[in-house]
């Protein structure tokens, strides 16, 4: 299965905005399968985005699903760097391009160096 970044944002943005403290097995994202999110809300824990609460296989140590609680602190500041729209289209546009070589890594440093020089712009005016 393939990441799907858009379903990556709408889930850190659905932990965000959860009031509970208690966990959610699968989050009611519309036009996602359970199967897809609860593969990306893996993928989540593995890139420390998310705190979870892993299952593991009892033949080996593979984490099969997680039970996810909260953002972690890099969750809350991939939001806070993904929340705008037209930073999102975006990154969409000249990072996570179909062909294109990207990690994750590199996702968070362009959206960063956008950040400051669209700060840097408005403290010069």
């Amino acid at each position: 299965m393939k990441r799907d970044m858009d379903l990556v944002r709408k889930l850190l943005f659905f932990f965000e905005e959860k009031e509970s403290p208690r966990h959610v097995a699968i989050p009611p994202i519309e036009g996602y399968d359970d199967r897809t999110i609860k593969t990306h809300l893996v993928l989540l824990h593995d890139a420390g985005l998310l705190r979870c609460e892993p299952v593991r296989s009892r033949s080996s140590e593979r984490v099969i699903y997680v039970l996810p609680f909260e953002l972690t602190w890099a969750g809350h500041d991939f939001v806070q760097t993904m929340r705008s729209d037209t930073l999102w289209k975006k990154a969409k546009t000249h990072v996570l391009k179909p062909g294109a070589s990207w990690s994750f890594e590199i996702l968070k440093e362009w959206a960063k160096q956008e950040i400051k020089e669209k700060l840097g712009m408005s403290g010069s005016s």
